[in-house]
C-alpha cells in the first residue's frame, strides 16, 4: 500500500507542482480530478498546501492503522473473542476515517475552486469612478 502511494506521488508530481497564480481562475473539474487521484490533491491544486498536507497525512495514518488492525484481526488465534471483536471494531473505525478524509478532501476541493476569485472580488474598491476603471482596463 505504501509503495502504491509513493508511485502515485511520483507519477503525478507535475500535477501538484503548479505555481499558484491568484489571477488564474481555478477549474473545479481539475480540482476534482486531483482530489480523486489522492486525498489532498485538490487542495494542492487550489494552492492550499498546508490543508493538502494535513489531508494526505491523515489518510496515510488512518490507512496504516486500518491495515494494522486488519492484520491483527486476521492473525488473531487466541480464545478471547472480545479481543478479536475489538480488532474488528478498530479496523472498521479507521476504514471509515479513511473514507471520511477522502470525501471531505473531494468536496472541499470543489468548493475552494469555485470560491477562488472570492478574495479578489471582495477586495475591489467600490468607490472607484468609472473613469479610473476604464483607465485600468
Amino acid at each position: 500500500m505504501f509503495r502504491l502511494i509513493i508511485i502515485s506521488l511520483l507519477m503525478n508530481g507535475t500535477l501538484f507542482s503548479q505555481i499558484a497564480d491568484s489571477t488564474h481562475q481555478k477549474s473545479p473539474s481539475k480540482a476534482v480530478r486531483a482530489a480523486l487521484l489522492l486525498p489532498g490533491g485538490g487542495q494542492f491544486y487550489n494552492g492550499q498546501k498546508f490543508k493538502g498536507g494535513l489531508l494526505i497525512s491523515g489518510a496515510l495514518v488512518f490507512g496504516f492503522l486500518y491495515a494494522d488492525y486488519s492484520k491483527k484481526y486476521s492473525d488473531y488465534s487466541g480464545d478471547d473473542t472480545l479481543e478479536k471483536a475489538r480488532y474488528l471494531k478498530l479496523r472498521n473505525k479507521y476504514g471509515w476515517w479513511v473514507g471520511f478524509v477522502y470525501i471531505y478532501g473531494l468536496l472541499d476541493a470543489i468548493v475552494e475552486a469555485h470560491l477562488h476569485p472570492f478574495n479578489k472580488v471582495m477586495n475591489e474598491d467600490l468607490e472607484k469612478s468609472k473613469v479610473e476603471v476604464s483607465k485600468e482596463q
